[in-house]
């Protein structure tokens, strides 16, 4: 009966139920109304049709120069974001390959400014910190990065990101881009209701902070022609650090960081001086080959890393285990949110669900996220699907990550994939990366 208690629905059954007994619907009398007995109106079940106006659109600070510039805009997030820049005639399957080559063979421009970015502020911020990530941070010094993973208090992965210190009591992380808004509140409520001793505040600068991420072989090259008091070089600058300085005149934070697997500088400067700082890496950098890089091109270039993408493949159940932290979340003395629920016997089993490679035995077809899998004499119905799909950036090879049950224990068997309840193809389970495995091109 809903929320009208059958005053509404009442009606209509009754007129069915009539119909079916051939009687009047008058005879049949009507069902006890309980209280509130208020009718819904249609409008308020079906929504209005308000079109673009049924949710605000967020827009990053160079909005107008990705629409200006032939990008294909989608919403994440709320954020209305680059896709795709597609030149005229081109496809944006086209357009993705041309940006993925860019970046492997030269550079690519991505602009990541809906990146979560939240300052800790506090005596105890690293306390604090230690509290959410599946990483010790205890040890971590100021200007160093550290990559972890945050979960619910179930042991599912909530998060991923990065932790840095700028000082002993100010340090900062970044999250997802769509669960930014969640973590800065997840930090709020634990600290006022479990942990309000702890002298910490916490700052979502997510806003604030415009996110530009130059990626590629000649990055260093592009970044160093601009104005900078800032050593790019390898030996001062090297991977998983952050430096704080001057670019063009503007206060920047510099993360060595990179999704794509290759040489990176991921550049934050107020939001006020995105628009400046892209046109001049855009203006030195083209003669390099830089070209700006959507979002589809970068998540193809993180699934030939291999590198962890948060919610496309992880759901509601995925402990740090499954995607190859176990080691990591079980090393971790101290205690955090979501350990202790690493030890149930659910989340033990040694056929759970984990995250493998996968290649075409025969490379004329391809993959579909979706498309399920069947072990050689498996008894279920499925044994996992595929979570993410693509082509490799140099060789078009198709290659996939999946979820797979006992994964780790079938590296190198075949398994046969079913879309739509048909058999289409037949894979072999691989370790991830599918490219730079030894991590040569981003530590460059």
């Amino acid at each position: 009966m809903a929320p009208d208690q059958g005053k509404t629905s009442a009606a209509a059954s009754l007129d069915v139920i009539a119909k079916l007994r051939s009687v009047p619907s008058s005879e049949l009398g009507h069902t006890t109304l309980r209280p509130p007995f208020i009718p819904v109106t249609l409008g308020a079940m079906a929504g209005r049709d308000i079109g673009d106006f049924f949710a605000p659109h967020r827009r990053m600070p160079l909005h107008d120069w990705h629409a200006s510039h032939g990008a294909l805009l989608q919403d994440f997030g709320g954020w209305q974001r680059p896709v795709a820049y597609l030149n005229p005639h081109e496809t944006r399957e086209q357009a993705i390959r041309r940006e993925a080559l860019a970046v492997r063979m030269a550079a690519g421009l991505f602009d990541g400014s809906p990146l979560g970015k939240i300052e800790i502020h506090g005596p105890d911020a690293l306390e604090f910190l230690d509290r959410f990530y599946i990483n010790n941070l205890q040890t971590l010094q100021p200007g160093r990065v550290r990559y972890g993973l945050m979960l619910r208090e179930t042991g599912v992965i909530f998060d991923d990101g990065t932790v840095t210190p700028l000082a002993p009591d100010r340090l900062l992380i970044t999250t997802t881009s769509g669960n930014a808004g969640r973590v800065s509140a997840w930090l709020e409520e634990w600290h006022q209701c479990e942990w309000p001793e702890l002298r910490v505040a916490n700052f979502s600068v997510t806003e604030q902070w415009a996110t530009l991420s130059l990626a590629g072989p000649k990055a260093r090259t592009i970044l160093s022609k601009l104005d900078t008091d800032i050593d790019l070089s390898a030996a001062a600058f090297p991977h998983m650090t952050l430096r704080e300085g001057r670019l063009l005149g503007f206060p920047a934070r510099i993360y060595r960081v990179s999704f794509t697997g290759e040489l990176t500088y991921e550049i934050n400067v107020p939001a006020g001086a995105a628009q400046s700082l892209w046109q001049a890496l855009m203006e030195v950098g083209s003669p390099e080959g830089l070209q700006p890089l959507g979002l589809d091109a970068l998540l193809l270039m993180r699934l030939e890393k291999g590198f962890l993408h948060v919610g496309s493949d992880t759901d509601g159940t995925t402990v740090p285990d499954d995607v190859g932290w176990g080691k990591a979340a079980r090393n971790k003395t101290r205690d955090y949110v979501g350990k202790r629920s690493l030890y149930l016997p659910e989340n033990l089993k040694p056929d759970r669900l984990q995250l493998v490679g996968l290649k075409l035995i025969d490379p004329k077809t391809g993959f579909m996220v979706g498309s399920h899998l069947r072990l050689a004499n498996g008894n279920n119905p499925t044994d996992g699907w595929i979570t993410s799909a693509g082509h490799a950036v140099l060789t078009s090879e198709p290659i996939a990550l999946a979820m797979l049950r006992g994964g780790r224990q079938h590296i190198g068997a075949e398994v046969t994939v079913y879309d739509a309840g048909a058999q289409v193809a037949r894979a072999r389970v691989v370790n991830p990366p599918f490219f730079d495995p030894a991590g040569d091109r981003m530590n460059a």
